[in-house]
């Protein structure tokens, strides 16, 4: 079904190999009241079909719907998608996301356009996230990272929260990065703080939890952590060869983290000496600069612990880190011993007998 009316929202999703889930997404979508919208599509190249797929849902749903033919690759997908865009308002979405609430686009929108009334032309908001997952028993670890994806701080915020700002604001930053297949999401947030501070949206975004499922959650976060320390020692080669390095164990089907490092050993092995000291100075400044996170952790623990939902976490640990620690973790002798516990539990990984991956607790009371 489709709609004259100019929408008020053009929700953007890059879609590969989609098919099989695109039936919540325009259920989702089609839940939403009090504003007009439309889907753009941008598929990637799909050999499953997602393109006929999509093309028989639009048909039963009261929004207008558009398949986007585009480069493979998220950034290439998404610029796709914004360039063909009719709203004045441009909402980027993973093709798992979804709302409970029937009003979150519509909240979300007012909320950006408040920020818009007080005088803010760049302004860029995501929502709350929740990780919709097949166990329901409560897991600290999962709630501490949706706790984290509330915070202001630009490392916290990802793709998965969904992007929401106006169309010449996007245009104005040259929109997404297409030089890499992935990393899209990590310096659009970054670019778009270089200007303004992100809003926090007044609605939850669910995420699929499937893939923490399958690869293991320690395994993926130890792994995304690699992938963004690499990143910022602006070590390319490491993403070239990463596809060739990842595995997953034949028994349970969980990432395997020992080809990787062990694919980083020999990268490094290829390096001077000079080369190698020089990305363990930059690793140890990054690890030493986010161990905020520990003190946090110990907040989302005890907002677990009480019952308390991942948006009601009273940071009073991060505050003593702000005010009392943060200056001694941005120092030289910090930044080496971060390094040098880096480099010891790299060592001790590739012994083959990895750390085991902390372990589950229920929530008390």
């Amino acid at each position: 079904m489709t709609n004259d009316h100019t929408p008020e929202l053009s929700i953007i999703v890059p879609v590969l190999n989609e098919a099989a889930h695109l039936a919540p997404l325009f259920a989702t979508l089609t839940a939403q009241q009090g504003i007009r919208f439309e889907l753009i599509l941008c598929d990637g190249g799909s050999g499953d079909g997602t393109p006929q797929r999509a093309a028989q849902l639009a048909r039963q749903v009261p929004f207008a719907t558009e398949v986007v033919p585009a480069p493979r690759g998220r950034g290439r997908q998404m610029n796709a998608g914004a360039a063909v865009a009719r709203a004045d308002t441009l909402l980027f979405l993973h093709a798992d996301s979804t709302f409970a609430a029937a009003d979150a686009l519509a909240r979300g929108l007012s909320a950006l356009r408040a920020r818009q009334a007080a005088g803010r032309h760049e302004v860029a908001g995501r929502f709350a996230l929740g990780f919709l997952r097949s166990d329901a028993t409560p897991s600290p670890a999962y709630f501490f990272y949706e706790a984290k994806a509330r915070l202001g701080r630009p490392e916290c915020i990802r793709g998965d929260q969904g992007f929401m700002l106006p169309r010449s604001f996007f245009r104005s930053l040259n929109g997404f990065d297409e030089q890499m297949p992935f990393l899209e999401d990590l310096r659009f947030v970054d670019a778009v703080a270089a200007h303004c501070d992100w809003l926090l949206l007044p609605a939850e975004i669910g995420t699929s939890a499937r893939r923490f499922e399958a690869e293991g959650l320690w395994e993926r976060q130890v792994l995304n952590a690699i992938i963004v320390n690499c990143l910022v020692a602006g070590w390319t080669e490491f993403f070239t060869t990463l596809s060739g390095l990842y595995r997953f164990d034949t028994e349970t089907g969980r990432l395997s983290l020992h080809p990787i490092l062990d694919g980083i050993r020999t990268l490094l092995a290829g390096r001077s000496g000079e080369w190698r000291r020089a990305f363990w100075r930059i690793t140890g400044r990054h690890v030493a600069a986010n161990a905020w996170q520990i003190f946090f952790w110990l907040d989302t623990r005890r907002a677990f612990s009480l019952g308390r939902g991942p948006g009601e976490v009273e940071p009073c640990w991060l505050r003593l880190y702000e005010r009392r620690l943060k200056l001694l973790f941005c120092t030289r002798p910090a930044a080496m011993a971060a390094a040098g516990l880096v480099w010891l539990w790299f060592r001790f990984m590739l012994l083959g007998r990895p750390l085991a991956a902390p372990t589950e607790t229920r929530r008390s009371g």
